[in-house]
């Protein structure tokens, strides 16, 4: 166990400088690095908070044995020093954002004679071009059937080039392949398409568009009229593919990286999007858990220095923040500044480039309500806390009603066990004492049959039965739990508000929409309410279909089922000709003319 008394006491004699400070473990290998203001406040605060919401640090003070630092003469350079630290040492308690949770990226095998283009999922260090990662896995393949179809690109795993010549694939004969295995395009002419390639996939599409344009009127003035018309067609489909990636801007030839930041109880998320020309690119999405990483204003700026040194990504001529994100603009400015990578930090306060940033912390904010708890129980005990519940929710069943007025009255119920869906345990009710539109008493009704039900099979009641709705709801599912012994738990969502209700609260509780808690009961209300709907549509179908067809003279429901399996609908009836429905079962050509002669008065 180290001591940490000693430790506080070497930290009181640190400098009040801005600087880099090394945590290290009994080996002398850094765990911790990091940079601050004023390196005697910033090192004293780890033996003096609780470390609430950062629950790595009591486990990195257990390993700590030393303390080193480095004073500088401002926070930026304590940036630049900190972030070639981190990127030399990789040290165990900092933010790592090589995991891109394996999105797909686009690979040129640049090294080779004659390249292709692969999708892969992991970047290597190995001469190679990469382009991503892309997070829409079907635009992306859309983009390299574009790419291929565009540059007429190898598609086959031969080492190329070959010592004796093949007659080429049917991908030449169709026009897909350039045909380099039979010698039918040279090394320097297919690099030149590669080059062409890479300006493509990174955004330069306005330059490659004029070269290839240059191009064609070059051919066509020399009468080559086979090689400008290919350079057509490349025009044409560069220009449909960048239609699927154009976003609506206001200034067309915008290129930047947008950063975005969205923070939850459990997890932060960053989001980056990439934008050449225009175009949205790619993005990048990564999950920090907050108790572990502290993403706090200080480490964003490393978050932003580590994203382009890894793998060494493209920097753009601008990299738009946030301006309510809490980045230092001034210090990344001056970190890029230090080094190769030049380019323009900005947290734009109106105008376009506002809105990117914007839209890259939507795409932060939705991509962290997407994610799952890793421990789906949590969220039921953040539940069992906000609601003062005396037991834990470890089985809830939702209860929703769905009706068309006063006709097709049903209800859905699903089941999550351990804050997962329990499809199993799934059920379908049609209200069956309750005439007209009365909701509250159909959610009567409904959570009535299901505790009999339950009841008269000797199965445990679920800890807490959740209604979709507000107090009129809540209070007629109450009704139905009066009558039963030991009766579950109730909760009661309203829409829109998104308001809690509950007999254990003393006032209906509004949550932040970010609250685990939250997004639990609305993921089970969600589902209950798809449940509901899916189940009344099928029951409305089948009702407005069969009793339309009752309805006409001599029809009974024999008949109007043997006809609703030969023609599928009653639209599809009508338009029948009376010789297709004389071949139906019970049916002659009289019966036919007489069933045609009856719809149509019925329209």
């Amino acid at each position: 166990m180290p001591d940490l008394s000693a430790l506080l006491e070497e930290a009181s004699r640190f400098p009040e400088s801005a600087g880099v400070y090394i945590m290290r473990d009994a080996g002398g290998t850094p765990i911790y690095i990091g940079k601050a203001v004023n390196l005697r406040s910033r090192v004293r605060s780890y033996f003096s908070d609780a470390h609430e919401t950062r629950a790595q640090i009591p486990f990195m003070l257990e390993r700590l044995s030393s303390i080193d630092w480095i004073a500088t003469n401002t926070e930026s350079e304590a940036l630049i020093l900190e972030s070639n630290l981190i990127r030399q040492h990789r040290p165990r308690y900092n933010i790592d954002l090589r995991d891109d949770k394996h999105f797909p990226y686009l690979k040129i095998t640049a090294q080779d004679p004659f390249p292709r283009l692969l999708v892969v999922r992991r970047v290597e260090q190995d001469g190679a071009r990469y382009f991503g990662p892309y997070t829409d896995a079907m635009a992306m393949r859309r983009i390299v059937s574009f790419a291929k179809r565009i540059f007429k690109l190898c598609d086959c795993t031969l080492r190329l080039p070959l010592k004796n010549k093949v007659r080429p694939c049917i991908n030449f004969s169709m026009g897909r392949c350039s045909g380099a295995c039979a010698g039918k395009i040279s090394q320097d002419e297919y690099r030149g398409r590669i080059d062409d390639l890479t300006r493509f996939l990174s955004g330069k599409r306005t330059t490659l568009l004029a070269d290839l344009s240059m191009r064609m009127e070059q051919a066509s003035a020399a009468l080559r009229f086979e090689e400008a018309a290919r350079f057509r067609d490349q025009i044409r489909l560069i220009r449909d593919a960048s239609r699927l990636q154009q976003v609506d801007l206001k200034i067309p030839d915008v290129d930047c990286d947008a950063f975005g930041i969205a923070q939850a109880p459990r997890q932060t998320c960053i989001a980056v999007l990439r934008f050449r020309e225009g175009l949205l690119l790619s993005s990048s999405r990564y999950l920090v858990d907050s108790r572990i990483w502290d993403l706090s204003p200080t480490d964003r700026d490393t978050a932003v220095c580590q994203f382009y040194l890894e793998n060494g990504r493209e920097t753009p001529p601008e990299i738009v923040l946030s301006p309510e994100a809490g980045f230092n603009a001034r210090a990344l400015q001056q970190w890029f500044d230090s080094g190769p990578m030049k380019t323009t930090v900005m947290a734009p306060q109106r105008g376009t480039r506002l809105l990117l940033a914007a839209l890259a912390e939507k795409n932060a904010r939705l991509h962290l309500m997407q994610q799952s708890p890793a421990d789906p129980m949590e969220d039921c005990s953040d539940l069992r806390k906000v609601l003062a519940l005396p037991a834990l929710p470890e089985t809830i069943e939702a209860f929703d009603i769905s009706n068309l007025g006063e006709s097709f009255a049903v209800a859905g119920m699903v089941r999550f066990k351990g804050g997962k869906p329990d499809k199993s345990g799934y059920r379908r009710f049609k209200i069956k004492t309750v005439k007209g539109q009365n909701d509250f008493a159909m959610m009567l009704e409904t959570v009535s049959r299901r505790l009999t039900r339950l009841q008269n099979e000797q199965k445990p009641f679920p800890d807490l039965v959740l209604i979709d709705g507000g107090l009129g709801q809540l209070h007629a599912a109450m009704k139905a739990l009066a009558g039963f012994d030991h009766p579950p738990l109730i909760a009661a969502l309203a829409k829109q508000e998104e308001t809690l209700y509950s007999p254990c609260l003393d006032a209906p509780l509004k949550l932040p929409s970010n609250h685990p808690a939250r997004r639990l009961v609305e993921r089970i209300r969600d589902e209950v309410h798809r449940y509901a709907i899916g189940y009344h549509r099928t029951v409305r179908g089948k009702q407005f279909s069969r009793s339309s067809i009752e309805e006409l003279p001599g029809i009974g429901p024999r008949k109007a089922r043997i006809l609703l399996q030969k023609f599928g609908s009653l639209q599809r009836l009508r338009k029948a000709k009376p010789e297709d429905i004389a071949d139906v079962k019970g049916f002659n050509l009289a019966a036919a003319l007489k069933l045609k002669e009856n719809l149509d008065k019925a329209q």
